[in-house]
């Protein structure tokens, strides 16, 4: 099994970056095969306790380190995630980044009127509303510690675009202006939802002049 520049060989029990290998401890490896054959399903600590300690109580420490010696092995923090996604209060999942670039995955692309671009993806934004968070269930998944779990909401309604914060934790800004109430969005907006820096547009027709800069208005 192969993810960016590593390969997973099963039969060899061994973790490789481009053809040397990597040293990870009997557990670690285990753990991280787990996790990439379930890829990319988010698995509770329970269920990853009881694979790596069948009938055995461990304490959660035990998981967590080994955690911290895959990430360490891969390259990666856990700010910055890579490949291992850190599920908040349920548990882990690993990224395929061969299966699924996120920088370019592009969601609800068809008739897009505006596109949301951050450094784990993109979207494009037809009529309707989206929450922004960090609960993975959410089409809008913010993978960092400092974003709320539902952080903020865009609305979409044919060239009208807002954005309001959601009571988070951290606020929610535009153009380094923190959101009070519901914000207009325009063409090239800046927004940072905790440490997470996205960037608003509008999807141009040709000849289409549908909003204007903020900076114009």
């Amino acid at each position: 099994m192969s993810f960016g520049e590593f390969v997973l060989d099963v039969d060899a029990r061994e973790l490789r970056r481009r053809d040397e290998p990597v040293l990870l401890s009997p557990k670690a490896y285990q753990l991280l095969e787990v996790l990439v054959q379930h890829s990319p399903k988010a698995l509770s600590k329970s269920v990853l306790q009881e694979q790596l300690w069948p009938d055995t109580f461990v304490v959660e420490k035990n998981l967590v380190n080994l955690i911290a010696e895959i990430r360490d092995a891969l390259g990666e923090r856990a700010t910055h995630p890579r490949f291992v996604r850190t599920v908040h209060r349920f548990g882990y999942a690993f990224r395929n980044v061969n299966a699924d670039p996120p920088a370019t995955r592009t969601i609800r692309g068809k008739d897009a009127r505006f596109r949301l671009v951050w450094a784990g993806g993109r979207i494009g934004l037809p009529d309707g509303e989206y929450v922004l968070g960090r609960d993975p269930g959410l089409e809008l998944f913010l993978d960092s510690s400092d974003v709320s779990r539902r952080h903020a909401r865009i609305r979409i309604a044919g060239d009208d675009a807002t954005i309001e914060d959601l009571e988070s934790r951290n606020g929610t800004f535009v153009a380094d202006h923190r959101v009070d109430g519901s914000v207009q969005l325009v063409d090239g907006d800046s927004i940072r939802i905790g440490s997470v820096r996205l960037t608003f547009t509008a999807v141009r027709s040709r000849g289409s002049t549908q909003t204007s800069s903020r900076s114009e208005q």
